[in-house]
């Protein structure tokens, strides 16, 4: 999942536009992919990708 820095929305991780505002989601922290992912915070989260 990534996470939108102006809204904060959830997106999937194959978006590239927030699908709540638009905004460019390539300069979000969470862009890169599945190497990235850190399973024990997913699992806090409640979500997994």
């Amino acid at each position: 999942m990534i996470t939108c820095d102006v809204c904060g929305h959830l997106n999937d991780s194959s978006s590239a536009i927030c699908e709540n505002c638009g905004s460019d989601l390539s300069d979000s922290p969470d862009w890169g992919g599945y190497d990235d992912l850190n399973f024990d915070e997913s699992d806090e989260m409640g979500y997994y990708d």
